[in-house]
């Protein structure tokens, strides 16, 4: 298993591993909605818009991209880790390579955007929960939890 830029033929296999963890694990936390106003967000078409704008890397097992997180300036976003690898440490891998990246551009403080599910895992990562905010997807509600992580220096 390894980390790597994201390349654009990575998008529809992260397509499908960010739209699979929206309905089988996010939907602990929101309605399924919600989960559906979410998931035009995630065409690979997208992924690779923002991949192009950011800082984006994924973890590779075999042929299988099996992770993804970016950097777009001081926020981290769209960390995602396929279903059936939960609880591996791929996570924490992959924010450990997003904060070793913002820490080499000088960054002292990384912000993010966590749903209710993913609290806990920045939590041990670190962040701490500075606020709460309710983004609109087209009239459905999303509440998520601004958190932030003071960079040490290595």
């Amino acid at each position: 298993m390894f980390v790597r830029r994201f390349a654009p033929d990575d998008a529809a296999q992260l397509s499908r591993l960010i739209v699979r963890n929206l309905q089988f694990v996010n939907i602990r936390d929101y309605s399924h909605q919600a989960i559906e106003a979410l998931v035009p967000s995630y065409s690979s078409e997208r992924i690779r818009h923002l991949a192009e704008n950011s800082y984006t890397i994924v973890c590779v097992d075999g042929e299988n991209v099996v992770g993804t997180a970016s950097l777009d300036g001081d926020r981290v976003r769209n960390v995602f880790v396929d279903v059936d690898q939960h609880g591996k440490g791929i996570g924490r891998l992959l924010m450990g390579e997003i904060e070793d990246h913002a820490r080499a551009n000088q960054l002292q403080r990384l912000f993010l955007h966590s749903g209710v599910t993913g609290e806990g895992f920045y939590h041990k990562l670190g962040y701490t929960t500075i606020g709460q905010i309710e983004h609109d997807l087209d009239g459905v509600p999303l509440p998520l939890i601004k958190m932030e992580k003071e960079l040490a220096r290595t």
